[in-house]
């Protein structure tokens, strides 16, 4: 019930009237005077307090959705920045990756025309060196008859009177062209030619070889023939500063692709001889361990560096000066090592030398061409 606002001046009525404070008269109660409007007054401050708390509160759910949602948006700026990140150096890698395939592809192109090259220069080389080995060992069959009839006419020149006339001619005609050094040196010189045509005739035979690496399949082959005939190959790189020294121990035939095989022998003996600059010694050794065998080509050359050593099968990586080598040559044999199921491992020392060892199994597993 609602109070009844009264003067000061009315109170003694009501009091003479046997009312008191708290009494109700009328349906209206008896107050203090001014109390109605205070609690009016008190009501309306809590109103508007509980107001201004719901509009914190309201304000603070607010700003904390909203705090929320700019995080989740940040995270997921974020994470799509991480994941752009990602694309982006993934998409380098491949690029790169491109590049350096670009790279071996040119290289390979090169190989295979230089390779196709090679094998025309070989085959036109080959029959004329052939014929002319077999001239030569007929020509040395003609003169061996020669002498022979030659000498029957010596014993002939024994029977004649030494104040002959003819007798005395011919002894001055033998002395003036020198006949006893030409009768000495012939065979000298024959022998010279036929063995500097079987070095011409290994050459390229070697070199046919070598022009053919895609076109061999697997089979048996002896590693210690097929270093000689890469340094046949190899041997005019060297030969000026380099002593060679072979360490051969004894190795079962291998099964493998030989010319591939040659093709990473190469590499590493040209490697080899790069890095002696003056004069050095090239060792290669071999041996088997278990069912592996191994080749060890040495140099005494400048050596690689620590923080090089890690790089250097990386393709197109090298330490050598501009124009000298295209950084494919460990690249590619250390693709042929895995190719035949081996591995290729290397060790060295700046200012001694480095070492590169080749692994390589006797008969590797399900081999794939």
């Amino acid at each position: 019930m609602a109070p009844l606002y009264v003067e000061q001046s009315c109170l003694p009525c009501h009091a003479q009237q046997g009312y008191k404070l708290g009494d109700v008269h009328g349906g209206l109660s008896v107050t203090q005077p001014g109390s109605y409007i205070a609690d009016m007054v008190s009501s309306q401050q809590v109103s508007i307090l509980l107001i201004h708390i719901v509009a914190f509160v309201l304000l603070s759910l607010i700003s904390v959705l909203s705090l929320r949602q700019n995080r989740r948006q940040i995270s997921n700026l974020e994470s799509a920045y991480e994941q752009r990140k990602k694309l982006a150096d993934e998409l380098a890698d491949k690029l790169e990756v491109i590049e350096q395939t670009r790279g071996q592809l040119l290289q390979s192109e090169k190989m295979s025309s230089l390779g196709l090259l090679s094998a025309g220069v070989a085959h036109e080389l080959n029959n004329p060196i052939g014929f002319v080995y077999s001239n030569m060992g007929t020509l040395q069959e003609y003169l061996n008859d020669l002498f022979i009839i030659h000498s029957a006419y010596e014993e002939l020149e024994k029977t004649l009177q030494e104040n002959h006339p003819e007798l005395s001619h011919i002894q001055q005609l033998k002395k003036e062209k020198s006949y006893d050094y030409i009768k000495e040196d012939i065979p000298l010189l024959l022998e010279q030619s036929r063995e500097g045509l079987m070095r011409m005739h290994k050459i390229v035979r070697d070199l046919k070889s070598f022009s053919h690496v895609a076109d061999e399949d697997w089979g048996r082959a002896d590693l210690h023939q097929g270093i000689d005939s890469t340094l046949n190959i190899v041997w005019n790189e060297l030969r000026y500063k380099c002593q060679l020294i072979k360490e051969y121990g004894p190795l079962p035939e291998l099964y493998c692709m030989i010319s591939q095989v040659n093709q990473v022998f190469l590499n590493l003996l040209v490697n080899a001889g790069q890095a002696i600059e003056i004069k050095g010694i090239i060792t290669i050794r071999s041996g088997v361990e278990g069912d592996e065998v191994w080749v060890e080509i040495t140099d005494s050359g400048k050596g690689v560096s620590a923080d090089n050593i890690n790089r250097i099968f990386d393709p197109f990586f090298t330490t050598k000066p501009a124009g000298v080598g295209t950084g494919l040559g460990l690249s590619l044999s250390y693709g042929i090592m895995q190719k035949h199921q081996g591995c290729l491992e290397v060790s060295s020392e700046i200012g001694k030398g480095t070492t590169m060892r080749m692994v390589l199994p006797v008969k590797p597993v399900d081999p794939i061409a």
